[in-house]
């Protein structure tokens, strides 16, 4: 058997050496942009829309008919979600809030638009008013671990209140939920890690 000579061993070595040591910089690079760099997380449930306007996205036409089904019936409280979802995807987060704000008038103890509210608020860097409205939802839900860790991160990384953080990425810990990627994330914003 004849092996090709004309990339020698060692140069394989150090070029083998050489990929593993830049991927060990990246890997390393990402994790600790997502430690310097945290982010809450969005719980939403996927519902079908009536009509199909389940993956409206950014169609504009989709969002026209839901707002088309709105105005004839106000009270179309699916409409209301399926626009919110939409103008959250577009990063529309004030439009958005409008559609959350009517169902929160309509059930101040609705789950989801207090969470998806509190979202928005949040991408708006608007900290504190994002934090009460996952208090409220630990009102209604008080094991929601969703909430919990939005509010650890919250606390911790943007109210610069380090014990009430801890108290809630604790609440994700003890909760177990079926999410072990959410709890090895509250178990590092716990020990620094």
């Amino acid at each position: 058997m004849q092996t090709n000579n004309a990339f020698p061993l060692a140069a394989r070595r150090w070029t083998l050496m050489f990929l593993l040591a830049c991927l060990g910089a990246m890997l390393f690079a990402a994790v600790a942009y997502r430690v310097e760099n945290p982010s809450i997380v969005q719980h939403e449930e996927r519902q079908e829309m009536p009509g199909g306007m389940g993956q409206m996205g950014g169609d504009m036409s989709g969002i026209s008919a839901m707002m088309k089904k709105l105005q004839d019936n106000p009270d179309d409280a699916e409409a209301m979600r399926a626009l919110g979802m939409a103008f959250m995807e577009m990063r529309a987060w004030d439009k958005s809030m409008s559609f959350w704000d009517m169902l929160l008038e309509k059930d101040p103890k609705d789950v989801m638009a207090l969470n998806q509210k509190g979202f928005c608020l949040f991408e708006l860097e608007k900290y504190a008013e994002a934090a009460e409205f996952f208090e409220r939802m630990l009102t209604i839900e008080t094991g929601n671990f969703h909430a919990h860790y939005n509010l650890g991160v919250i606390y911790k990384h943007y109210l610069s209140q380090p014990d009430k953080a801890s108290a809630h990425f604790q609440a994700v810990i003890d909760a177990a939920p079926d999410d072990p990627e959410l709890v090895d994330s509250a178990r590092r914003e716990l020990t620094g890690q």
